[in-house]
């Protein structure tokens, strides 16, 4: 099965969060249903930001960039289960039902693309050695 280069989904995942980032900062919300804290909104644009960075470095930069921000994402998608003071959960905002979709999507997509481009790279390398 064809999988995109962890380049391109780090493009993709970086632009998602940049427009969404870029979307809270300027009107703190889409419609009536996606509000955004500034907190969230700035923590949503720089990741979009690093992500668009790092495709534009090497593959393992880009590896790692899409490990941790899918890592990062899932946790964020946690907030309101991980027991966290009111003060920091307030600031991350509610976590309506598209927001928890979308970072879990991105940890998949972020984390499956990085786990699966290190094992074809060992892959690879397995089968050209002598």
């Amino acid at each position: 099965m064809p999988f995109l280069k962890p380049r391109w989904v780090c493009r993709i995942i970086g632009w998602l969060y940049a427009a969404l980032g870029a979307a809270g900062t300027l009107s703190r919300e889409i419609g009536g249903y996606f509000r955004f804290t500034p907190v969230e909104a700035y923590l949503y644009l720089g990741l979009g930001v690093w992500a668009i960075w790092a495709a534009r470095r090497r593959t393992r930069t880009s590896l790692l960039a899409l490990a941790c921000i899918g890592l990062l994402s899932f946790a964020w998608s946690l907030v309101p289960w991980l027991g966290l003071p009111p003060a920091v959960t307030h600031a991350l905002g509610s976590q309506q039902a598209l927001d928890v979709l979308i970072r879990e999507l991105v940890a998949i997509w972020g984390v499956g693309t990085s786990v699966r481009a290190v094992l074809d790279w060992r892959a690879s390398h397995r089968s050209t050695a002598p």
